[in-house]
């Protein structure tokens, strides 16, 4: 039988990965000290794969995938290792990605569903004018295609669009708000 550390190298020499993790180490700075969260996590995933990361309470699922897109706490630090994400034209470092190469990655390239999808909305705006103002921020200007984006992928990830769109988050479902 295989640990996961041998299971999760072996996958990690696959040159198909699109999404190659290696030697990661991240530790948070606290006031008595470093604690250390990951230590040499090497993992792939090849395009069209999905990955289960599973582990008890504590054990450093959500600071590796924070980690992952760089949306790690300020306390936190990636010391040690490569995040290494191939597009078709070429192979990028996140961890060395500057604030706006990193802004468009998160945006074009790669999405996390957070543990708790309620806190990420803000409860007095609706569905819709959060996604409105996520797409003002990142350039787009055009209202109706904003719109009609949103209706497509709603309606992608099996949602009613025309009843999320101008709901409130608390009027949604977990797995709901997830999929928005």
């Amino acid at each position: 039988m295989m640990t996961m550390k041998q299971y999760a190298t072996v996958v990690a020499q696959d040159e198909d990965a699109i999404l190659s993790i290696q030697d990661v180490h991240i530790r948070y700075r606290t006031v008595k000290g470093n604690v250390q969260a990951i230590r040499g996590v090497d993992l792939a995933m090849a395009q069209g794969e999905s990955l289960a990361l599973i582990g008890e309470s504590g054990s450093g699922k959500t600071t590796l995938g924070l980690g992952i897109v760089r949306l790690l706490v300020k306390t936190a630090q990636i010391y040690q290792g490569e995040i290494n994400y191939r597009r078709a034209d070429r192979e990028v470092n996140v961890l060395k990605l500057d604030n706006e190469a990193l802004r468009r990655f998160r945006w074009q390239e790669c999405a996390m569903v957070f543990q708790s999808a309620l806190n990420a909305f803000n409860p007095v705006l609706r569905v819709w004018e959060q996604i409105w103002d996520t797409a003002r921020a990142h350039g787009w200007r055009d209202k109706a295609a904003v719109r009609a984006k949103a209706l497509d992928l709603l309606n992608f990830v099996q949602l009613d669009a025309e009843r999320v769109l101008p709901a409130y988050p608390h009027e949604l479902s977990g797995g709901m708000r997830q999929r928005v």
